[in-house]
């Protein structure tokens, strides 16, 4: 698979069966999904439908049946008489007559149609009882069943009667063989009840082929039909299997049926099981009556469009591809014809052949990228022919310049011989004059030295100098602020002490309340004493009051004792604050006499310290000054001298490099006769290249 051509044809064929496969697959997956998925919604909704059919037929019946119902009852105007007349029952059963021969009459299926009272109160064959053979015929009352023949408990021949009135409501009856005429019959019963007491019931028992020939008209697919069961599964009618017979019993693969029957969370959803060995799918929905009508088909049947889609699907993607071959074959020459082409071209090109092929002027007409493509490589033969002319015209100008460039050679190679040695005297001559004139800037440069230390020195004394000076301002200015603080300090002492004298006068008047109360303690006391004699005097009455008057003495002695205690610590607080007052006095004194007149003495130190730094600067400057003089001078000279020890080793290294360049220019002219030799072989190797390419028009 060399070739553009076939790889182009593989890779449209692969990525077309590519896309075709997964689209395919996609497809196929998809369609299954939903056919299958529409063939369960078909399936429900035939068995919803079917189910709705079933209930419409059992609400005829409980109509019929309420609709005589709601008679009997409303012309039952006298309850109680059932128990006590005979005549009323009888005239109450003619009424009801026709009332019931028409409902029957009117009622699809309807065989047989019933109003049977209590036994226990009436007669055991009393109420009516209408019957006919099949659906065509006329119904005719007969008399009814005697009860007296069977016990309540005999659910065979007299739980139609029985059940309803235990259950208190409406009754759909499981279907049941009448073996007088041979016909499987379901029946709708009403219980009759009066103020809590059973009547009777209200019946009618119906063809049960009414609703199996219904089921057994529905068919969907190709095998899927139809059954009844109850919530137990029991079966109430299945084309298979046999009345009252239970599906656990019949198949093992039932099993899940019942008890997704059991399930009211599976009503109406698709549920799997196996039956016969064979894969199904069943729907159920309940019925009026309380039984389960299943619809069921087999899986297969269920998957059968599904198959045929696919079917489908992969005859179309198959055609899809054998398409897909034939157009990526065909397109696969259309789109390397040109490119073949261009080929042809490039390998002319690289051949150095660059005459124009008329055969080729189509492809510059095309507008897609080989068009392009040969525009380009169209307009680079044009660019190499117009380089090739070029390159001749360089090869002409390069002989002609390389046998100039040989000629010149010759004649520096010549001069340069001769400048070699002029110069290599001149140099030595120079050298002699710059070992001169380096010993005297020796000798300057050491004096230069000895005059910048002098320099240095008085400029570091007159930075001493200054830093004196600032030393003594900023003792000044300390000392002034020390001496403005212990002014303020003093004048804060003398406040305090002033007020704390004043604030220790407050201790009198605290020595004038203790006297008062020491007096008021004494009348107290006085006035106790006379309270007790008085009491004594009163006798018995003032044994109460002399008790008090001794409480109020002894407070008055307590009020002393503590008064005195008083005194005590007053004495002790005046003694403190004339202590205190002594130190505060002789702060203030230090402060005054001693303190601020030190002050005095550091500032008129501080002053004459920044005088003399003063004077000391001004000396240093004058010295710097002298120095700075001589060292100009100094400078002056050593420049001078340093210019012409610099012009005598400039012109030395002039001379050196005179000589080294002409050395170098003959080296070079050596070089050039080289480069000339190595000219005259590359026009000979450019001409052999310009004979390769052949550019006819």
């Amino acid at each position: 698979m060399k070739s553009i051509k076939t790889k182009i044809i593989v890779t449209v064929i692969l990525c077309s069966l590519v896309s075709t496969f997964i689209c395919g697959a996609i497809s196929i997956v998809n369609s299954v999904s939903t056919s299958y998925e529409d063939s369960q919604q078909e399936m429900q909704l035939k068995c919803v439908s079917q189910s709705d059919e079933l209930d419409t037929m059992m609400q005829n019946v409980s109509q019929s049946v309420e609709m005589v119902y709601s008679i009997a009852v409303a012309k039952l105007e006298h309850a109680a008489s059932f128990r006590t007349s005979k005549d009323y029952v009888d005239t109450y059963t003619k009424q009801m007559l026709p009332i019931l021969m028409q409902s029957a009459q009117n009622t699809k299926g309807a065989l047989t149609a019933y109003i049977r009272y209590n036994p226990e109160f009436t007669e055991p064959t009393s109420g009516l009882f209408l019957t006919r053979d099949n659906s065509d015929s006329e119904f005719e009352s007969v008399t009814p069943t005697d009860f007296s023949m069977y016990d309540p408990s005999d659910v065979e021949h007299v739980g139609w009667y029985y059940i309803p009135v235990q259950n208190g409501k409406e009754t759909w009856m499981e279907p049941y063989l009448n073996s007088n005429i041979g016909v499987y019959m379901i029946s709708y019963v009403i219980p009759i009840e009066v103020d809590g007491e059973s009547i009777g019931i209200i019946g009618m028992d119906i063809d049960f082929s009414e609703f199996t020939d219904t089921i057994d008209s529905l068919s969907i697919f190709d095998s899927g039909y139809g059954f009844l069961v109850n919530e137990s599964g029991k079966v109430m009618y299945h084309k298979d299997l046999e009345i009252g017979s239970n599906l656990a019993d019949a198949d093992s693969g039932l099993q899940s049926v019942v008890d997704a029957l059991g399930n009211e969370q599976t009503e109406e959803t698709a549920v799997s099981y196996t039956y016969q060995g064979k894969d199904k799918v069943m729907y159920y929905k309940t019925l009026e009556n309380g039984m389960k009508f299943v619809l069921t088909a087999p899986k297969t049947e269920l998957q059968e469009k599904s198959r045929q889609l696919a079917k489908q699907i992969f005859g179309g993607a198959a055609f899809a591809m054998i398409l897909t071959i034939i157009i990526g074959t065909v397109l696969g020459f259309t789109i390397t014809k040109p490119i073949t082409q261009i080929d042809g071209i490039v390998k002319q090109t690289a051949e150095f052949e660059f005459a124009s092929n008329p055969a080729n002027q189509h492809l510059y007409k095309r507008k897609d990228e080989t068009g392009r493509m040969a525009i380009s490589l169209h307009n680079m033969r044009k660019n190499l022919r117009q380089m090739v002319a070029n390159i001749r015209h360089v090869y002409t100008d390069l002989k002609n310049t390389t046998e100039q460039l040989s000629d010149t050679t010759k004649r520096v190679r010549e001069m340069s011989s001769v400048n070699t040695d002029t110069t290599q005297e001149l140099a030595a001559a120079m050298e002699e004059t710059a070992a001169t004139m380096e010993t005297v800037n020796t000798t300057v440069s050491d004096i230069k030295e000895r005059a910048t230390d002098i320099e240095r020195y008085s400029k570091e004394g007159r930075e001493s100098s200054v830093e004196v000076k600032e030393r003594a301002g900023q003792l000044k200015l300390k000392t002034q602020a020390a001496s403005e603080k212990t002014v303020q300090m003093y004048e804060n002492v003398q406040q305090k002490t002033e007020a704390a004298m004043e604030q220790a006068k407050a201790v009198e008047k605290i020595n004038q309340f203790t006297q008062a109360i020491l007096e008021i303690s004494s009348q107290t006391n006085l006035l106790a004493l006379n309270a007790s004699i008085e009491a004594a005097r009163a006798g018995e009455a003032g044994k109460g009051f002399a008790v008090v008057a001794g409480e109020i003495g002894t407070l008055a002695t307590q009020t002393s004792t503590t008064v005195g205690s008083i005194n005590e610590i007053i004495a002790e607080v005046n003694q403190a604050v004339a202590n205190m007052t002594g130190c505060l006095k002789e702060s203030t004194d230090f402060l005054e006499q001693t303190v601020l007149k030190d002050y005095e003495d550091f500032m008129g130190v501080a002053d004459q310290y920044t005088k003399d730094a003063t004077v000391f600067d001004d000396d240093m400057s004058a010295i710097s000054g002298q120095i700075n003089t001589l060292l100009s001078s100094i400078v002056e000279i050593a420049d001078a001298m340093q210019g012409v020890s610099s012009t005598v080793s400039e012109a030395a290294d002039g001379v050196t490099d005179i000589a080294q360049k002409t050395l170098e220019v003959s080296g070079i002219v050596q070089g050039n006769e080289t480069l000339v030799d190595n000219n005259r072989e590359n026009i000979v190797r450019l001409n052999s290249v310009i004979e390769m390419f052949h550019d006819e028009k």
